[in-house]
This record gives structure tokens, sequence and C-alpha cells, in this order.
């Protein structure tokens, strides 16, 4: 990357880190989100060819970000039905929702909901190492080269999933 160019990245990254971080905080619900979406917006901006003709890059940076985080919604719905569509077609040999008393249900069904909430609330790429791991059953290093992170990362990540998922219980 030009010298040029650093330089106007930096002071791009200067004037708008801090009130595009509240931003996207309040859009992502979550500061780790959207400090995930700041870097990835900020990457896509560092990769735009015609970087110096951009009338506005602030605007772009905005945008960009606002598709991060719709292409994510997406994601996580998409997992989220495919975690609903194995548990609806598993083959478990549990008992008959008849004999399973009406206040258990319920409890179960409120303890589900609560999963899929915490689920969302996770980062991105904490919930993608989560469902890798227990959904696909892959190991720590296929995740690692999935996420193009380091299996330490996706160790951290493992770690901050559960501890999350405990907490909201």
């Amino acid at each position: 990357m030009s010298d040029h160019k650093t330089a106007f990245i930096e002071k791009i990254y200067r004037e708008n880190h801090e009130g595009f971080l509240r931003f996207l905080t309040l859009k992502c619900h979550s500061r780790d989100e959207a400090q995930d979406v700041l870097q990835e917006a900020f990457q896509k901006l560092i990769g735009h060819d015609a970087l110096s003709q951009m009338e506005n890059p602030r605007a772009y940076l905005y945008r960009t970000a606002v598709n991060i985080i719709i292409d994510r919604h997406r994601k996580n719905q998409h997992q989220i039905k495919f975690i609903r569509d194995s548990l609806a077609s598993a083959d478990i040999s549990a008992p008959s929702s008849s004999t399973i008393p009406p206040e258990r249900q319920m409890a179960a069904k409120q303890e589900l909901a609560a999963l899929y909430k915490a689920l969302n609330e996770l980062p991105e790429k904490c919930k993608k190492a989560f469902l890798l791991h227990r959904e696909k059953q892959l190991k720590y290093s296929e995740i690692a080269e999935k996420l193009e992170v380091s299996v330490s990362m996706v160790e951290k990540y493992m770690i901050k999933s559960l501890k999350h998922l405990r907490k909201n219980r």
C-alpha cells in the first residue's frame, strides 16, 4: 500500500473510529461484534481500487458496515434454521410429548429459546467456531483453517462461547 493511501486510511480511521464504533455497537448490540464489523469494513475500504477517486469514503465505510451487518444477520438466520431443522429431523428416541408434563415441555422450550438468543448475542466468529465444532464436529485446527485464524484463537472463541452460553442458561 502506498504511503499516500496509508495516510489517507489512517486519517479516516482517526476522524471516524469512535463515532463509527458507537454507531456499530448500537446496530450489533455487542461491542465485540461491532469491532469485528469495523475491522472488516476498513479492510474492504483498504482493498478498494479507486479509493483516491472516492467522493465520500466515510459514507462508503458506513454503507459497507451496514451491508456486513445485514449479511451476518442473514447467516445467523440460516444457522438458526439449520439448528431447528437438525433438531426437528433428529431421530431421538425420547418419550412422546404426551408423557412429558406440560410444565416440563414449557421449560424446555424456554431453555431452547434462551439458547438461540444467547447464540445470536455472540460475535460472529465465536458463534461460527462454536457451531462448526458442535454441529459439524470439526477439530479446532479445521475450524482455524476455515476461519483463517490460529488454533489458539479458536480455543479463545470456544471458551468465550461456552462461558456466554452457560451464563445465559
